[in-house]
C-alpha cells in the first residue's frame, strides 16, 4: 500500500528511529557479524497495536534481534521494496535490539542486520533477526498543488542617429556644409573626418501577459474528489484550462486517483503590472469524507522581457567616397560612436581632375531604417592656361608694332651669345603691366648651333613649347605673308650666323587666382 513522503518523515521522528547515510556504518568499522533476514514473522500483522511505541496510524513494521549477545551497536540495512538503514532504538542497553521503520510492502522487502563491537550469541536456537509486528497503516488522503505564473511581454528599444564631417581647416559654406580647398602648391591638403553618433533612447514595453499552471497531484492513498479550483487576477476570476493525461477533467463529478495528476493552464491579460503574485485555492473531499482546502502562491516580476526587439542593432555606412561599409554593432543600453577618415590632397586629382565635387554620406540603422547624412565639398585648384611670349632685354620688337592683331615679341640677336630671357604670360596689347612672369627662356647662340630651354616659376606648368630662330623677323607662310602662329614656328638647320630673330613661345598653366574661399 502507497505511503507519502511527508507521513513517513513524521512517523520516524516519532519513534526516534532515524535513517541514516549508506557511509555510516563505515564510521563503526568493519561488521563482527552479519545476517540475512529470512522471511520470519511475515505472518505478524497486529494492526491493533497502533498507539503503542513505534506504531503509528501511517504503519510500521517492528523487528527484533534477540541474540545481541556482547555487540554493542547494529544496523539495519532494508532493500527490494523497502529502502534506508536504521539504527536500533533505545534503550540500547537491552538484550534485544528493537528497529521501528516505516511500512514497506512484505513481498520482495529485504533485510541484513549488521553488528559491531563485539559477538552476538548465537548459540541459542531460534535467535537471529525476525519482523515481531507490523501493520500497513490507515489509509492517508494528501494533494500536493504547484502554481506557476510566467508573466511575458516584448521590450522595443528605441535608438536615435546623427552624423557629421569635420575638416583640419574647419572651413565651411554659409550653409553649414564643411569644405575643403586643394591648392596646386599643396597648402589646402587636409584630413577630413566623419563622426557617426548612436544613442541610445529608452524602451517601450508591449504585450503583456501572464500564463503558467496549476499543478494538481494526488500524493495520498484515497481518491479526491475536486471540487472548485479558484483564482483570481486584477479582481476577475481565471479561467483555466485542467486536464489529466489530455484528457479534459470535470470538477465535482471526475475523481483524481493517487498518483494521478492534474495539470490546469491558464492565460491571462494583466491589468495591473504592479502585481507581483497571486494566490490559488483548492478545495474538495477525499473517499473517507475528510475535506481539503490547499492554497499555493506564485511571485513573478516584470523586469525581464520575454522577447527583445532592437537590443543589438548593426549600423552600415553608404558613401560617394567608402562604398557600403558596416561600421559595426551597439548593444542597448550603450551608446556607440564610429569615426574614419580621408586625406585629400591635390596631387590625388591634378589638373585632369581639378573643378568641384560633392561628397554625400549616409549612416543607417539597419533594423529601424533612422539614417544621418553628412555632405563634404572639396574645390580642387584648376590651372588657368595663357600664352606665353619672350621678352629679351634688348633687340625686342613688339608684334602689336608691326602690324599683328596679337601680342609677343621677336627679338635680335646680332651676335653670337648666350642669355636668359624672361617669358610673360597674359600681356594682352604687349603691355607687360597686364602681364604676369610666368619662367625664363635660356639660349645659346654659337656657330653653327641654338640650344634653348624654358624653365617655368614655381607652381606654373609650361606645355607646348615652340621656338623661331632664323634671319627673317618672323616665319613666313606659302603664300609669303608673315605669321606669328607657333605652329609655324622652326630653327634654321644649319642656323645662319647674326644677325638672326628669336620667338619664343610656350603656354603656361597658371593657378587659378580667383580659387578659395
Amino acid at each position: 500500500m502507497r505511503r507519502t513522503l511527508t507521513l513517513l518523515t513524521v512517523f520516524a521522528l516519532l519513534i526516534g528511529v532515524l535513517a541514516i547515510p549508506a557511509t555510516a556504518s563505515g564510521d563503526l568499522g568493519e561488521p563482527t557479524y552479519t545476517e540475512v533476514w529470512d522471511g520470519r514473522g511475515i505472518d505478524s500483522e497486529k494492526c491493533e497495536l497502533v498507539g503503542e511505541e513505534g506504531r503509528t496510524e501511517a504503519g510500521w513494521i517492528h523487528w527484533v534481534f534477540s541474540t545481541k549477545g556482547a555487540s554493542t551497536d547494529a544496523r539495519l540495512t532494508l532493500g527490494g521494496t523497502g529502502s534506508g538503514i536504521y539504527e536500533p532504538g533505545e534503550p540500547l542497553t537491552a538484550n534485544t535490539w528493537h528497529f521501528y521503520t516505516p511500512y514497506f510492502e512484505l513481498e520482495g522487502l529485504t533485510a541484513t542486520i549488521s553488528v559491531y563491537g563485539g559477538e552476538p550469541d548465537t548459540s541459542s536456537p531460534g535467535g537471529g533477526l525476525v519482523i515481531s509486528d507490523y501493520c500497513p497503516g490507515t489509509p492517508q488522503g494528501e494533494i500536493t498543488i504547484t502554481k506557476t505564473a510566467d508573466p511575458s511581454f516584448t521590450r522595443t528599444h528605441e535608438w536615435d542617429i546623427e552624423k557629421s564631417v569635420d575638416t583640419e581647416n574647419e572651413l565651411e559654406l554659409e550653409d553649414g556644409t564643411p569644405k575643403v580647398w586643394l591648392y596646386t602648391d599643396g597648402s589646402g591638403d587636409e584630413t577630413a573626418t566623419w563622426t557617426v553618433d548612436v544613442t541610445y533612447d529608452g524602451y517601450e514595453d508591449t504585450g503583456h501577459a501572464l500564463s503558467g499552471s496549476v499543478t494538481i497531484e494526488n500524493t495520498g492513498d484515497l481518491d479526491a474528489n475536486i471540487t472548485n479550483l479558484v483564482d483570481t487576477y486584477g479582481g476577475a476570476p481565471v479561467i483555466f484550462d485542467c486536464k489529466v493525461d489530455d484528457v479534459p477533467f470535470i470538477f465535482g463529478q471526475t475523481l483524481l486517483a493517487p498518483e494521478e495528476v492534474l495539470v490546469c493552464t491558464y492565460e491571462v491579460d494583466p491589468a495591473n503590472e504592479e502585481l507581483l503574485e497571486n494566490t490559488v485555492r483548492v478545495g474538495g473531499t477525499f473517499s473517507d469524507g475528510t475535506t481539503f482546502n490547499e492554497t499555493d502562491t506564485a511571485t513573478y516580476d516584470w523586469d525581464t522581457p520575454t522577447t527583445e526587439v532592437n537590443k543589438t542593432v548593426n549600423i552600415k555606412d553608404i558613401s560617394d567616397l567608402f562604398g557600403e561599409v558596416d561600421l559595426g554593432t551597439v548593444t542597448a543600453p550603450s551608446d556607440g560612436k564610429f569615426t574614419y577618415t580621408e586625406d585629400f590632397a591635390w596631387e590625388d586629382y591634378g589638373q585632369a581632375l581639378c573643378g568641384s565635387y560633392t561628397y554625400d554620406n549616409t549612416a543607417t540603422i539597419v533594423q529601424t531604417g533612422q539614417s544621418a547624412s553628412a555632405t563634404l565639398k572639396v574645390n580642387v585648384q584648376c590651372y588657368l592656361w595663357e600664352s606665353a611670349w619672350a621678352k629679351a632685354d634688348e633687340g625686342a620688337v613688339a608684334f602689336c608694332d608691326t602690324g599683328f592683331a596679337n601680342w609677343g615679341w621677336t627679338n635680335e640677336l646680332t651676335a653670337y651669345s648666350e642669355g636668359e630671357w624672361p617669358l610673360y604670360a597674359g600681356a594682352g596689347q604687349c603691355d607687360l603691366e597686364k602681364g604676369m612672369l610666368v619662367g625664363s627662356f635660356a639660349y645659346t647662340y654659337a656657330e653653327g648651333s641654338f640650344t634653348h630651354q624654358f624653365t617655368p616659376a614655381e607652381d606654373i606648368l609650361f606645355e607646348g613649347e615652340a621656338v623661331y630662330a632664323d634671319t627673317a623677323r618672323f616665319p613666313t607662310l606659302r603664300n609669303g605673308r608673315d605669321t606669328t602662329a607657333p605652329g609655324q614656328y622652326y630653327v634654321a638647320d644649319p642656323i645662319p650666323g647674326p644677325p638672326i630673330h628669336v620667338i619664343a613661345h610656350v603656354n603656361a598653366g597658371i593657378p587659378d587666382p580667383h580659387f578659395g574661399p
